[in-house]
């Protein structure tokens, strides 16, 4: 089925309009354009900067290629907030619906749903497990980011001493491949680095704190904090700088510019990674909308808009942004 034809079926059934679009193509009269599709993104929460992002690129996207953006998600990280909004969704008979997964299972069964009820199910940022998932958009190789974070720790504290993981929600998909990852570094490349902790803070820069706060307490020879989430490292750069352990304890990870930047700015983080999630929501849009007409991706396409090329790995139906970003004092004024 085309996409204008999905569209006008989706506006029949919800409308009841079959009948008079019927009498209308009897009479000879032409039928008018098909609606925009209407996309939704269901991020783990609304309200941080990284997903503010990534929703700015998403509608950049729609407001480019034709297609009206919904925009809705749980107030914390909640695999059970985040599930009942995708329901809601499905359930209005949205033309696609996807997320950043809290769970990588726990959503299995929806996008199964979607599937049944005509509906494209994707994923990105962190993804959905399972065969029902039509596209996933990912930022970067989940082997390089990590590999780039734990190198960046290394450069800082000097390839030796403890250090603790602070993340956010225990189940989240792209945050535990990470930390597996990271740990397969330290062991390969930088065996005198021992990570004595890994603590969960949700996705809440005041629970980070408060988390730091304790690992520096129980661990006092700790000479790094590794945030894997955007609000663990703003979270832990605050408990060091309250600690008065600014240069003594390195913190780094994977935030945003805005997040970290009083922070690079008077030297307590001297550098974070991540990607432009700008970039991510954008090319999120564009990746459902070739979907939904049926346009097949290449093994490397060009996105317009987008500086770079974009890989896609069929196997896993996956679009790969790009490599990772390393932001330091020279390019935290960037503005996402």
């Amino acid at each position: 089925m085309t996409l204008a034809a999905r569209l006008r079926h989706q506006t029949a059934f919800r409308l009841g309009l079959g009948l008079a679009g019927a009498m209308i193509l009897a009479a000879g009269a032409t039928p008018a354009r098909a609606a925009e599709p209407t996309i939704a993104f269901v991020p783990k929460l609304i309200g941080i900067t990284y997903f503010t992002a990534m929703k700015q690129g998403l509608d950049q996207a729609g407001k480019k290629f034709g297609a009206h953006i919904i925009y809705q998600g749980p107030t914390t990280a909640s695999v059970s907030g985040q599930s009942e909004i995708v329901q809601s969704l499905i359930n209005k008979h949205v033309t696609a619906v996807g997320v950043s997964a809290n769970s990588p299972t726990a959503l299995e069964a929806l996008a199964k749903q979607a599937k049944a009820k005509g509906i494209l199910f994707y994923s990105s940022d962190s993804q959905v497990e399972g065969p029902d998932v039509a596209l996933r958009v990912q930022q970067t190789s989940n082997k390089a980011l990590a590999d780039t974070v734990v190198d960046q720790l290394a450069k800082t504290i000097g390839d030796k001493g403890d250090v603790a993981f602070v993340s956010g929600g225990p189940t989240a998909t792209n945050l535990n491949a990470w930390i597996a990852l990271m740990k397969q570094r330290l062991a390969a490349k930088y065996p005198q680095i021992k990570l004595v902790s890994v603590q969960y803070a949700g996705e809440d820069i005041n629970k980070a704190t408060q988390v730091t706060g304790q690992l520096l307490s129980a661990y006092p020879h700790l000479k790094g904090v590794v945030g894997i989430n955007s609000t663990a490292v703003p979270g832990a750069a605050q408990a060091v700088l309250r600690a008065g352990l600014s240069g003594k304890v390195a913190v780094t990870g994977i935030t945003d510019p805005n997040s970290i930047r009083p922070f690079i700015l008077d030297g307590t983080v001297k550098s974070v990674v991540l990607w432009n999630p700008i970039s991510l929501g954008y090319l999120t849009g564009w990746g459902v909308i070739q979907e939904l007409e049926h346009k097949p991706f290449k093994a490397e396409n060009t996105v317009p808009g987008l500086k770079q090329k974009v890989k896609y790995f069929p196997k896993t139906h996956t679009l790969l942004l790009g490599n990772p970003m390393v932001i330091t004092k020279a390019n935290v004024s960037m503005n996402f």
